[in-house]
């Protein structure tokens, strides 16, 4: 009787199904891959800054299984070196300062994503100065910051400026020097000091490169060729979720603008707007409007590389092939 019982008990279990839902259990999700973002300074709007803060405000590198630690960048370059020691995995970098590292020290950066489709850097006036054009900056003195940059000399050339008749002289970072008359032109970032001088009470006009067709670039997203390899995937998924971010930064400029507050919350909330507003502009432009959203654009890259190297301020050519990479942008759009 008792192996009839066994028998029986045994032939229920065979017969029941194994999940009595009829559902079958999902395996568990693989641990969130980890990266290391570090912005190359301190908290504050600057868009490939922004997009990173919403893309982890929003979850939307959770959903693309990420865990993404942001850090900001101390100065003197503390982001390029954790790179290149690959203890960071993305930081941001201006496209004029990719090329110069390249050239100068044969770093490893590859560019894989451009905020900035055009230059930073712009030259203020105060509104009522006689200055209209580069020419004009002809008599006149012009300030520099560290060293005359390329924007500004190609800006001399493409205007036929005489630059042995500009006075130039170096100036630090503190853009009240305009106010005081020590200099006639001086060099800003436009989605910075523009608002520092009005807030001051000094409206300024600003000449760009752009209205002189000279070829630039702005900020970007960096990484290097061997973790370009070694963490492709990772790279695609942090590219697609800054990509949703920047998409919805756009729609939402002033729900942005709070989360940028609370990684930044001892910055002025009417300077941090405006500077967010300048670098959403900056989004736009040819490459965008043929390739899409953050093109990385290598062609423009070789504009502004053979331009620089005319004007003498790349020691050597740099490979853009090796440099640029938009086939992980691509990628995280779906192309």
């Amino acid at each position: 009787m008792r192996r009839l019982i066994a028998l029986l008990t045994l032939l229920l279990v065979g017969c029941a199904p194994a999940n009595p839902t009829g559902s079958t259990v999902a395996p568990p999700p693989p641990p969130p891959d980890r990266l290391v973002f570090m912005a190359g300074y301190k908290a504050q709007a600057n868009l490939p800054f922004v997009a990173a803060y919403v893309a982890k405000d929003l979850g939307l590198f959770r959903e693309q299984n990420l865990e993404v630690e942001i850090q900001h960048s101390a100065g003197q370059g503390e982001h390029i070196r954790l790179l290149t020691a690959g203890v960071v995995q993305v930081t941001t970098a201006t496209g004029m300062n990719v090329l110069s590292l390249v050239a100068e020290s044969g770093l490893p950066l590859a560019v894989i994503a451009v905020f900035g489709q055009r230059s930073d850097q712009a030259f203020a006036v105060k509104a009522d100065s006689p200055i209209r054009t580069p020419k004009d900056f002809e008599g006149r003195v012009v300030g520099y910051k560290g060293m005359p940059s390329a924007e500004y000399l190609a800006l001399l050339r493409a205007a036929g400026v005489d630059r042995s008749k500009v006075q130039e002289v170096a100036v630090g970072f503190d853009p009240r020097i305009l106010l005081t008359g020590r200099v006639d032109v001086l060099p800003v970032f436009r989605s910075n000091e523009p608002y520092l001088l009005r807030a001051l009470g000094q409206e300024v006009r600003l000449i760009t490169p752009e209205e002189y067709n000279v070829p630039t670039l702005g900020l970007t997203y960096v990484t290097t060729r061997e973790l370009l390899e070694r963490k492709r995937s990772q790279l695609v998924r942090f590219l697609r979720a800054t990509l949703a971010a920047t998409r919805w930064i756009e729609q939402h400029p002033e729900e942005a603008l709070e989360i940028v507050l609370r990684y930044a919350p001892g910055e002025d909330r009417g300077h941090q707007a405006a500077m967010l507003a300048v670098e959403i502009e900056s989004l736009r432009g040819p490459a965008v409007e043929k390739d899409g959203p953050l093109a990385v654009a290598p062609e423009r890259w070789r504009e502004v590389m053979d331009l620089a190297m005319q004007l003498n301020v790349l020691p050597r050519p740099v490979p853009i092939d090796r440099i640029t990479d938009d086939l992980l942008r691509r990628e995280a759009l779906g192309r």
